[in-house]
């Protein structure tokens, strides 16, 4: 039952760094036109491939729970909070990353 916790964790893990990173690839094209981008949403963006680096890891960590005898397999709770935690800055970070450009295109919008 463990093991198939790890997975299901696993498994909401990878979607939602699937959408951050989607986030994280969508924010450049809202920029306006005669301006760059916020440091604070081009440091995100750099930052793109550790959203994959971190699902790569949580897999590694479960291949290896996987595969572990039976009898010796971690409880699944330290591992949710470690996920969820680091998904919860990764995404909240994200998410302003995104927010930021959008805020100044429309602060920039000609008044009618």
């Amino acid at each position: 039952m463990k093991k198939f916790i790890h997975a299901l964790i696993l498994a909401v893990f990878g979607y939602r760094c699937l959408v951050t990173w989607g986030l994280l690839t969508l924010a450049p094209h809202v920029r306006h036109l005669d301006r760059g981008l916020p440091g604070f949403t081009s440091l995100c963006i750099g930052l793109r491939p550790l959203v994959v680096a971190l699902f790569i890891l949580a897999a590694i960590y479960c291949l290896w729970v996987w595969f572990r005898k039976a009898e010796r397999v971690p409880s699944w709770m330290g591992f949710f909070a470690a996920t969820m935690g680091v998904l919860v800055l990764v995404a909240l970070s994200a998410m302003l990353a995104a927010y930021l450009p959008l805020l100044a295109a429309v602060n920039n919008l000609p008044n009618k």
